[in-house]
Parts: C-alpha cells; structure tokens; sequence
C-alpha cells in the first residue's frame, strides 16, 4: 500500500464533478431554475469573471450551488457507506485510521469528511493544508482525525494506463448525454434554418475531410490536450462549453429532420470521433498529474528518482494515447466525409 498522490486525489475530484455539475444542471432545469453552471460555460470566453460571479450572486446560482451541495453529499456518503464509487472503483482509493475505530465510528466521521468535500470552497480550503501535513499528505480534516488515504501500491502498466481512459469517459459521456437530454427533451434546441433549395455545388470529399480533421484536431490538441497545462481547467471548462454546442446542434437536428437523421448522419463517426477527444482528455490529465507529481516531490522533499519514474510511466502512456487519439478522429472525419453531412 501507498499513500495517495495529490495528483491522484485531484483527478478523482474533477471526475465526480463533473457528472455532478451535469446532474445539478439537468436537475435545476427540470425545477424552471436557471442552469448557471451552463451560462457560465457559454459565456467564460466572452467575460470569464462575470460570469463566474453570477454563480454566486444571483438567487438561480445559490439554488445551483445547493443542489450541487445536496448532489454531492448523497454521492459522497454513498461512496463511503458502499465502498463503491469512481475513487474506489477507478484509483482503489481508502481511507484508514491510523488507529483501531469501530466501524459505526469511522463512517461518521467519514460522513463528516464528505460534508465538507461536499461544497468546492471548504474543499479547496481543506486540501490546500496537504502543504502543511505533507509527511502523509493530508488535509486539515484528515489530520485532525488521524485518517490516511492510501492506495494499492501493486500498480501495473495497464492499471495506470486504463484509470485515466476511465476518468475520461466518465467526464466526456456524462456531461455530454445529460447535456443531450437538457437540449432533446427538457429546453428544445430552435429547427435548424432552413432555404428549402437544395445546393447543387460539387461535393469535394478529400477538402471537406480536410476541413473536418482539421476542426476536431483543433479541439482535441489546443482545448482538451493543452488545457492541462492549466491543471486540468482549461480543459474542463472546455468540455462543458464544447458538449453544449455539439447536443444543441444535435438536438436541432432532430428537431428538424427527426430521429433517422441522428442515426444516419451523426451516429456513424459519433463513437470514432468522441474516443478521439476522450483520449486527448487523457492526455491533459496526463500533464496535470506530471505538475502535480512535481509539486508533491518538492514539498515532500522526496527523490528525484521518484518523480522521474513517474514521468517516465506517464510520458508512455501518452504516447499511446495520442496515437489513438488522432487515429480516432482520422477515422471519424473518413466516415463523416463519406456521409457529405452538409448535403441532405
């Protein structure tokens, strides 16, 4: 067994936050409250501190922001009662005591521990003090009440390569169906405009493939890959502002031309194309895990030899994951080309 890294721990947060800002969104749309969350994603290019800022002073934002707490609360607790969920299941993350607690104990105190992971604020604020406790890298609470979280120290190649993959699909698949369903079923997209003439140009395959690969590249190199070098924001922001823009043209496709059009037009290249950005995900958790390790090997005082090794490992992995990545989106901007998407 071994301590568990920063690096680690960061990645799990951003993973369950992610499917819970989504859930908070679908959840404050249904209730006709205004999902901030995705105005926020919508607007960050644009004014990214305003935007911010209404989260917190509007009442449509303080109603998110407790959703999002009562989301996260019942996802927490349920993960410490069950043993069961993303950090679990995903990195084998536990928590111990570095002393014997009767099980009914260790759990309200876990549950305790989960009340304040719950709101982003007093979590940031609890784990900023793993600077001061770096010896096991705990936060103020776990200090305090003598817990460790460790993890198996029996990882594989394999192991190491498949948690981020997972990490990545969670994040991607569950904002952007919750998303799907927001724009489908809940707040319809408009019909896409439409002249009534059909265009009679030629249809060039190789420029239009050209173009296509050129734009996903584009995304999966600049906005998911390269966002990791903001740990992981630039590229969490990103997904969530990309996905919106994606589901509402989808679901204005539907609106327009039906349900056959998603299968015939966009299911096809969906899987090859989204894989791609999945594994370019990877990547960005790749790079923020190496800052990361970084930062933890300085304020731990460790060896060189541990932090190499780690670069060493994840550098490898990348590696993989960057060819799957664009031999993806290679075969998706093929398949969309073949289908000429623009011509209906």
């Amino acid at each position: 067994m071994k301590l568990m890294d920063i690096s680690e721990r960061f990645i799990i947060y951003v993973t369950e936050q992610s499917f819970l800002i989504s859930l908070t969104s679908l959840i404050a749309m249904e209730l006709n409250i205004k999902a901030v969350f995705l105005g926020f994603f919508i607007a960050y290019r644009i004014d990214f501190v305003t935007g911010f800022s209404h989260i917190f002073d509007t009442y449509s934002g303080i109603y998110n922001l407790i959703i999002l707490f009562i989301l996260s609360f019942a996802y927490y607790s349920i993960e410490s009662i069950t043993n069961h969920g993303i950090a679990e299941d995903i990195f084998k993350l536990k928590i111990i005591s570095k002393y014997e607690l009767k099980n009914k104990s260790i759990i309200s105190v876990l549950l305790i521990r989960d009340l304040i992971r719950s709101f982003f604020i007093t979590c940031i604020i609890n784990s900023l003090f793993v600077l001061k406790y770096s010896k096991l890298l705990q936060n103020y609470y776990d200090h305090r009440n003598n817990l460790i979280s460790i993890i198996n120290k029996d990882e594989s190649r394999k192991s190491l390569f498949l948690k981020y993959v997972y990490s990545s699909i969670i994040m991607y698949y569950s904002i952007f169906f919750i998303l799907l369903i927001i724009y489908t079923f809940i707040d319809p997209s408009s019909p896409l405009a439409s002249s009534g003439v059909k265009s009679k140009s030629a249809f060039h395959y190789w420029v239009f493939f050209k173009t296509i690969l050129n734009n996903n590249l584009t995304l999966d190199i600049l906005e998911y890959m390269i966002g990791g070098f903001s740990l992981f924001a630039g590229t969490f922001i990103e997904l969530f502002s990309s996905n919106i823009y994606e589901t509402v043209i989808m679901s204005s496709l539907d609106s327009s031309h039906g349900v056959s059009s998603f299968v015939k037009l966009i299911l096809p290249q969906f899987f090859p194309e989204t894989m791609g950005y999945v594994f370019g995900m990877s990547i960005a958790l790749i790079i923020t895990d190496i800052i990361l390790s970084f930062i933890q090997s300085m304020i731990k005082n460790e060896k060189s030899e541990y932090f190499n090794k780690r670069v060493h490992d994840l550098s490898y992995n990348a590696g993989f994951y960057l060819l799957l990545s664009i031999s993806l989106l290679i075969v998706g901007a093929l398949i969309e080309s073949s289908l000429g998407i623009y011509n209906f």
